[in-house]
């Protein structure tokens, strides 16, 4: 055997024993997806309350209906913005998946206390808009019309999420008039936000595949939303130091 066959032989391990090492790309790739999958079962867990009403209840044009599945949708945005959270801690320190659970529910809890005035933005405007559905319904005005606001509330949820700084000593009406300053200064992230969404829910509708999704696309479209705020230059703390 020559030099150089022996010197291939003796590399040729050490190659796929980088690959398929503990720091190798697959066993990264692994650990990523078990840390997207943890995230997104922690995001669904959250939203058990919406979950569990639309599997018993669902849509119904009645005042019980109406308040319940208002009162189901309160941990929305807390459970966002731990998502949002977590995906930026993914992106920044390649987080283990040890502690994706904590900073996700540490997150959780912390919305509660910093800014509790958010949790009530989506169920009112549930009320409000299942009201409107129950009244005039067969308007496809009214239903256009609906479909528009409910577009709105959520690129305005998500863009307030994705500021993860507490309130502190601002009020509430400056968060919310910050927030919406920054996303009418930037549309086209507006339409980058909604675009993923929209993906996140078509790919969870296919068959057999849209079970699985479920349990990772949550947070894969978390990471791509933050991506998007950093590429794009999406800062509401901007906005509200200005």
């Amino acid at each position: 055997m020559s030099t150089a066959q022996r010197i291939g032989t003796t590399r040729r391990p050490g190659r796929i024993a980088r690959v398929l090492g503990y720091e190798g790309p697959v066993a990264t790739m692994m650990l990523g997806a078990f840390a997207c999958f943890l995230a997104s079962a922690s995001f669904l867990a959250s939203l058990l309350p919406a979950i569990a009403f639309q599997a018993l209840v669902g849509w119904q044009s009645t005042h019980l209906a109406i308040w319940l599945g208002a009162l189901s949708l309160s941990t929305a945005f807390p459970a966002v913005r731990a998502l949002l959270v977590v995906a930026g801690a993914i992106l920044d320190e390649g987080i283990a998946t040890a502690r994706v659970g904590r900073l996700y529910w540490r997150t959780f809890a912390d919305s509660f206390r910093d800014l509790p005035w958010a949790l009530g933005i989506l169920p009112v405007a549930a009320v409000v808009l299942g009201y409107d559905l129950a009244l005039m319904g067969s308007s496809d005005t009214v239903f256009l019309i609906v479909w528009a606001a409910v577009l709105v509330i959520v690129v305005f949820l998500i863009g307030l999420a994705s500021s993860t700084a507490p309130s502190g000593e601002r009020t509430a009406l400056e968060i919310v008039a910050r927030t919406a300053v920054a996303i009418a200064r930037r549309p086209h992230i507006a339409l980058a936000w909604l675009l993923i969404v929209a993906l996140t829910a078509a790919a969870t509708v296919l068959p057999v595949l849209g079970a699985l999704a479920v349990l990772l696309l949550p947070a894969v479209s978390a990471v791509g939303i933050v991506m998007c705020n950093r590429a794009l230059g999406f800062s509401v703390a901007q906005e509200v130091r200005r």
